[in-house]
């Protein structure tokens, strides 16, 4: 005769078994992702920058326009205004140009960009008018916006 408490041992198995297979079946399992689940990408805010090919450098006032946004493969190039009998251009930290240029005046005053800028860069510069007067503009821009 069996005794009630193998009947209970069995069914105990039976019962931690078939546990064990839903856990290891269903409940732990990585899900592959659903992209509809996730909430839209918003798309960010974007403005157009005009970009300059020509500063106009004045004796009294310095380059015109003070800051410069040099976009991808365009030529930048100082100009003497009517006051203006020379010029010395110097860029401190780096050059937004192909050819690496840091020092030019105004017998050589246009310069090629580079073909590409990896990010928005500030290349501050300064510049010497009539051999006297010396400004400090906000800089030359370029990159990706």
């Amino acid at each position: 005769m069996i005794s009630i408490p193998d009947r209970w041992s069995v069914a105990v198995r039976c019962a931690l078994v078939l546990l064990l297979l839903l856990g290891a079946c269903s409940c732990g399992k990585d899900h592959p992702a659903n992209p509809n689940n996730y909430p839209p990408r918003i798309a960010k805010k974007t403005k157009a920058v005009p970009c300059d090919d020509t500063v106009t450098v004045d004796a009294t006032k310095g380059p015109q326009p003070d800051s410069v946004y040099l976009c991808e493969d365009d030529t930048l190039t100082w100009v003497p205004g009517s006051s203006t009998s020379s010029f010395a251009i110097e860029f401190k930290n780096g050059s937004p140009f192909a050819d690496g240029a840091t020092k030019f005046d105004d017998k050589h005053a246009a310069h090629k960009a580079m073909p590409q800028y990896s990010k928005l860069t500030t290349y501050k510069y300064s510049i010497t008018v009539n051999s006297t007067n010396t400004f400090d503009p906000q800089g030359v821009t370029g990159g990706n916006p």
